[in-house]
């Protein structure tokens, strides 16, 4: 990706909503239980609620993360003042892109009990932005589309929303060990 279409893709991500395709997008239910098998992520760092879409043609996925109140980093971040912090929005996007990464390069939609979750370390955070506040009780939709991907390497352009208003936005490099 060049320079420059890398500066198309932010300023797309900040301001225009990241649409699930209409075509081949398929509708999936897949609780925390399920995401445990494709992602090594665990609680209290396993951050996606639940996987709602997957369009396996566009390389496209939508999943939710409800942040709870009860999560103990609001203790700290800020206390009377609850936020969510954006590094964790970045890492739920991360988290949303590895589930991407399974159903792609395992060409299926299906969770079987045998799966061995995909290997991915986050290299880079070519891009992040935040615009609005994340709040206790707040339920995100996350949206990531895959970039570019190969089997070392892949870039994913990530999108947290809620009722469709953009709240943050990133662009992340992954590499697969």
């Amino acid at each position: 990706m060049t320079s420059d279409e890398k500066e198309a893709l932010i300023g797309s991500l900040k301001r225009d909503v990241l649409k699930m395709p209409a075509v081949s997008t398929i509708s999936v239910s897949f609780s925390k239980e399920d995401i445990y098998k494709i992602i090594p992520h665990r609680p209290p760092f396993a951050l996606i609620s639940s996987i709602v879409a997957v369009n396996l043609e566009e390389m496209v996925i939508e999943v939710t993360s409800r942040i709870v109140p009860e999560d103990p980093i609001f203790a700290g971040h800020f206390p009377g003042n609850p936020v969510y912090p954006g590094v964790m929005q970045i890492e739920a996007m991360g988290q949303a892109g590895l589930c991407l990464a399974y159903f792609v390069k395992n060409n299926t939609l299906k969770i079987e009990g045998s799966n061995i979750p995909v290997k991915g370390l986050f290299t880079r955070v070519h891009n992040a932005g935040f615009n609005k506040g994340v709040f206790p009780g707040d339920t995100l939709t996350i949206r990531v589309k895959s970039i570019e991907d190969d089997d070392f390497m892949g870039l994913m352009a990530a999108q947290v929303t809620i009722n469709n208003d953009i709240y943050s936005h990133s662009i992340l490099e992954v590499y697969y060990p």
